[in-house]
């Protein structure tokens, strides 16, 4: 697993191992920053289920001003300080140990604004409807307190058919999917203005 793109194009990535983490493969992540290109740039982002922090230092790499990530388990957060050293890019994030149901308190009171969110949550979680909708309002959620630029957007990794995306939140548009394999990316839009 390496950086594809940018300042830093090249350098390899750890990763814990087992299967505490599911990174995503190369093709995917190049056809996903092909696609975000355009808004990469000076964004504010936010990595969700942040795993080795692939996605966030790719976005970062590409410049990105800002990625926060959010992962629950301490000794993966170890790996993504490494990445973060190892790509030189520590000076631009921010490291949660956070549930993701609980940093829109700290977005709040930091005055956080976001452009991008991404979130690769588990497939296993995603096939539960519960959970799924659960997930869901908090995109919404993020939407309705304005912490999500208007026109921002949410980039949501899952299995394909995983998800029935009705119904959908009504501040939020699903405007593009794309499948490789047996990954699907939902890419949703922030409606509030």
């Amino acid at each position: 697993m390496r950086v594809i793109a940018g300042c830093a194009r090249g350098i390899h990535l750890s990763s814990p191992k087992g299967e505490k983490t599911r990174p995503i493969q190369d093709r995917t992540k190049e056809s996903l920053f092909s696609i975000l290109s355009g808004v990469i740039p000076g964004s504010c982002v936010i990595d969700l289920y942040a795993g080795t922090g692939a996605i966030g230092i790719e976005a970062l790499s590409r410049g990105a001003s800002l990625c926060i990530f959010v992962e629950i388990d301490k000794s993966v957060i170890l790996i993504i300080k490494k990445n973060l050293e190892a790509t030189k890019l520590q000076d631009k994030a921010r490291v949660l140990r956070s549930d993701i149901f609980e940093i829109v308190p700290y977005l709040e009171k930091n005055n956080i604004k976001v452009d991008i969110v991404f979130a690769s949550p588990p497939y296993p979680l995603v096939e539960k409807t519960f959970y799924r909708d659960k997930l869901l309002g908090l995109f919404s959620d993020l939407c309705a307190k304005q912490i999500i630029q208007p026109e921002g957007i949410i980039v949501f990794q899952h299995r394909k058919a995983d998800i029935e995306m009705t119904p959908k939140p009504s501040n939020l548009d699903l405007w593009d999917t794309r499948t490789y394999g047996d990954t699907q990316i939902s890419f949703f839009k922030n409606k509030q203005m």
